[in-house]
């Protein structure tokens, strides 16, 4: 068997600390884990927390829930659609906090934009940004001048000789 921590398989582990595996797998991972430390220390925790989740009792669900949620779902629906967007907001100390956190983070920015203009900016280049289209068609044009200048040789060695 090929190391399920090695391998980046690590709900092979998670799987046998939860039971879930099969007869055959658990046997072969077994046989595993008695000489690979860290896939016994992932089992180990893993048995640890799957055995906290079996003894935690969540709290009781009081008698009255169930009308306590409904009466909440029906008041919930008789709203109007503006109400239900700024039901958020209705706690006043939100209320008046939004407003101050707005104007303080204005400010805030204010100031850096008029005590340092330039750092917001972006550096200008330093140097010419040549692209390789630019580099192609100037070494095309190269080749054209040589070309030209390689056939002016030649005219003119022939009208020499003439």
């Amino acid at each position: 068997m090929t190391c399920p921590t090695e391998n980046h398989n690590p709900e092979m582990l998670v799987g046998y600390a939860a039971g879930e595996l099969d007869p055959e797998t658990s046997m072969a991972l077994e046989r595993h884990l008695s000489g690979c430390s860290a896939c016994r220390s992932m089992v180990a925790e893993q048995t640890a927390v799957w055995r906290a989740l079996d003894a935690w009792e969540g709290p009781p669900v009081s008698s009255d829930f169930n009308r306590r949620l409904y009466r909440r779902i029906e008041a919930g629906e008789r709203l109007s659609w503006w109400a239900r967007l700024t039901m958020s907001f209705h706690p006043i100390p939100l209320r008046r906090a939004l407003p101050l956190t707005a104007t303080a983070g204005l400010l805030l920015m204010a100031s850096l934009l008029l005590q340092h203009p330039n750092r917001l900016a972006p550096p200008a280049p330093r140097g010419e940004i040549v692209r390789a289209e630019q580099v192609e068609r100037t070494l095309d044009d190269l080749d054209l001048l040589r070309q030209f200048a390689t056939a002016n040789a030649a005219e003119s060695t022939h009208s020499d000789a003439m």
